[in-house]
């Protein structure tokens, strides 16, 4: 299961290829996609193709060994490509075909050109390829999407521009061999929408089982014919390529996806109005476009994109995790001037105030980039202004991270964390008793539970003799403060239960169908919260999903495709972050933090409600003298925009990103905690596993940190780019 913000096959509209949505806390109601849905949405990923060990016949890969340059690309390469993937026939993936698209622009040079891919199916929308080898009219590159690695091979067709290229397609193998049979890649070169200076862009609202959808449709005729480009942005597709055929009443639309939709429209004489049809599996809807000259194709900047020049010193880095994949990330360094101001000369000297930023759940880059927004990149921003070092980094198995995403728990994240503060402690230039860390929905839950394992491993060293510490190595301060952004302070059920019942509440729902769909949805969360096995579930799982099918149809589908629904909802409550996250009681670590915090949510967040979460919070903090503030936001949704509902179908048609005055608020906070005179507050009435009264027993800390190992190869305070190795550390059993 991919966890996304949105449910993939949600109780009112299944979500729309959502690979870039993943930046909170999953919504999930668990009805499985039926012919009935209008299912953009990609299930599938590259695991569910991809051999688990090698064949055979599987031949080394040569593309380790040629990643020095063979040769100048092509210039017929440079542009987009459409095509597919296809399984070789008598394989065991039968009829198997992934549509395709990439895009390939000139890089630093003309043998390293930068190459994105689009393989939905795959998790993998504009992802950037690796291990490029280019050499005239040949190239091969490699695309890692959910923990898997495949490589691309092909050769530019005949012809002056060249129109199509072919090649293959293999999966990479644990042992860097490649899978047999490959299959058969091939692409034919589409024109770019945006670069077209007579491109039409349409927009359209779909009714889809009650809920409307905004769309854009970019169009325009180039060198190599219609060429479109499709935006939904409330479901996160944004510049999506799609195929067009000029037909004799207008264009035949093809988006490719797992379930292909296509969208059949006739034009008026003027083309200024498409009118037609939406069709995709049993979905059937009629849809009009209209030219819109104001419109704009989805890929443009965000006003509060960061913008150069920059009065800080972006660095890349590379942190090395003991379980053995590696964190690829961004440390940006304030400018000395900005960290004077914060904390004085003296304390400047020492090093500089720095914060870890913690995405929200769902595969991430370091951006925790979604819906054509990037709040990570816009809150770096700020507080590298303001003085601060900032480091953010992609999820493990994601962008330039290793290791892999699928089947790692909200646990495993937090120790994913819990190095990068250890890592960033112990840089050159750095404070390391002024690091903190700020977490955005399951990142607010992860960094309470940092923080404390942090701080007991600290009142642990307090407590060893001298001696005994001479013996070993000095552990790190603990964390100085931490940020949480729409943090809940209840469990993941009852959170996934209650934004549940937000939605359906926003969207207007018949109230009787909806109070069933979440007595089912909470009976559910209880029977995971029991431990209970597949079989158990199973019934329970089977009236939740006829209890969705029913708000979104006249009536229930055929027996084999219900069982297909209720087999696919149990499938991703039974994944094991899902049934992690759904038992994970954030008070556990709350109860015992230590450390300075701030939490705060938008009073228009439906995913974390912010009223009875502060509430709980707030509770806890009276009962236990905890060091924690609480805001709420007026107006503000779960990514902190302004908001008209709060539902996911706006955030993608809100230009900010992130409210400017909250923003300021959050970082005028952090600067309190690290401003001169500033002293750590002292924890709260010696918490800990003893106190009866104490919610539940924290999790072992996964990972325990070792001396530093780390040289960097220079001063990444005046270098433009920079990789370090992380330090090594010591491995505990991890938590069970």
């Amino acid at each position: 299961m991919t966890k996304n913000l949105l449910h993939r096959c949600a109780s009112v509209l299944v979500a729309v290829a959502a690979p870039r949505l993943p930046a909170s806390i999953a919504c999930v109601a668990f009805a499985a996609c039926s012919a009935s849905s209008v299912s953009l949405a990609l299930d599938a990923s590259f695991a569910s193709s991809a051999p688990s060990a090698p064949s055979a016949s599987s031949a080394p890969s040569a593309f380790a060994a040629a990643s020095a340059r063979a040769g100048d690309l092509d210039a017929a390469w440079l542009g987009g490509w459409m095509g597919s993937v296809k399984a070789p026939s008598g394989g065991r993936d039968g009829a198997l075909e992934m549509p395709v698209s990439i895009d390939i622009r000139k890089g630093i040079d003309a043998a390293t050109p930068r190459i994105t891919v689009t393989i939905l199916r795959a998790g993998a929308l504009e992802a950037n390829a690796r291990d490029i080898v280019a050499d005239g009219r040949s190239l091969a590159f490699t695309l890692e999407s959910q923990g898997r690695r495949a490589r691309f091979e092909a050769t530019l067709g005949e012809g002056e521009p060249a129109r199509a290229c072919a090649g293959s397609f293999a999966f990479i193998m644990p042992d860097g061999t490649l899978s047999a049979p490959a299959f058969v890649w091939t692409m034919s070169r589409v024109d770019r929408v945006a670069d077209l200076p007579d491109a039409r862009v349409y927009t359209a609202t779909l009714d889809a089982l009650g809920q409307k959808l905004p769309m854009r449709l970019g169009l325009a005729e180039g060198q190599f014919g219609w060429c479109g480009s499709f935006d939904i942005p409330a479901q996160g597709v944004l510049g999506l390529a799609v195929a067009v055929e000029r037909t004799d009443a207008g264009f035949r639309v093809t988006l490719p996806v797992q379930t292909i939709a296509t969208i059949e429209l006739e034009a008026d004489a003027e083309r200024k109005v498409l009118t037609g049809l939406f069709a995709q599996a049993g979905f059937r809807g009629p849809i009009r476009f209209e030219f819109d000259p104001a419109a704009r194709l989805g890929n443009a900047r965000r006003p509060q994109d960061p913008k150069p020049p920059f009065p800080y010193v972006d660095a890349d880095v590379v942190i090395e995790h003991p379980a053995g994949h590696a964190l690829a990330g961004t440390l940006s360094m304030p400018a000395p001037e900005a960290a004077r101001a914060l904390v004085g000369d003296a304390a400047v000297a020492r090093g500089v105030p720095a914060v870890v930023l913690v995405s929200g759940s769902g595969p991430q880059n370091r951006d925790e980039e979604l819906l054509g927004h990037r709040p990570f990149a816009v809150i770096a921003d700020a507080l590298a202004r303001a003085g601060f070092a900032v480091l953010r980094y992609d999820d493990r198995g994601v962008g330039a991270s290793t290791g892999r995403y699928a089947g790692t728990t909200t646990l495993d994240f937090a120790s994913d964390a819990d190095i990068a503060t250890e890592w960033l402690k112990r840089q050159p230039g750095i404070d390391p008793s002024k690091v903190g860390l700020l977490g955005h929905s399951e990142g607010a839950v992860i960094a309470p539970f940092v923080a404390v394992w942090q701080q007991e491993a600290a009142r642990t060293e307090a407590a060893r003799t001298e001696a005994a510490r001479a013996e070993g190595a000095a552990a790190t301060p603990p964390l100085a403060f931490t940020v949480l952004l729409a943090p809940p302070a209840e469990t993941g059920g009852e959170t996934l239960t209650r934004q549940t019942a937000r939605m359906y509440e926003l969207t207007k729902l018949e109230p009787g169908a909806a109070a069933r769909a979440v007595a089912a949805h909470e009976a559910v969360m209880q029977a995971v919260a029991a431990f209970a096995d597949a079989q158990a579930l199973r019934p329970r799982v089977d009236v939740l999903v006829r209890a969705q099918l029913a708000m979104q149809t006249t009536g229930l589908p055929p027996a084999s495709e219900l069982d297909r629904a209720v087999d696919g909802a149990l499938a991703q409550i039974t994944d094991p972050w899902m049934t992690e996250f759904i038992r994970l009681d954030p008070r556990v670590a709350l109860a015992r933090l230590g450390t300075p915090t701030l939490a705060v949510w938008g009073s228009k967040d439906f995913q974390v409600v912010a009223e009875p979460n502060r509430a709980k919070l707030d509770a806890l903090v009276a009962e236990r003298a905890l060091p924690v503030a609480t805001r709420v936001y007026d107006g503000l949704n779960h990514l902190f925009q302004p908001a008209g509902t709060g539902l996911i179908d706006e955030y993608g048609t809100i230009d900010t990103t992130f409210d400017p005055a909250a923003l300021a608020d959050v970082v005028a906070w952090m600067k309190e905690q690290v401003a001169p005179g500033a002293g750590r507050a002292a924890p709260s009435a010696a918490p800990g596993t003893a106190n009866p009264e104490l919610p539940g027993e924290m999790p072992r800390r996964i990972w325990t940190s070792a001396p530093p190992n780390v040289t960097a190869p220079g001063d990444i305070r005046s270098a433009t780019t920079t990789t370090t190795t992380g330090n090594k550390n010591t491995p505990q059993e991890p938590a069970k």
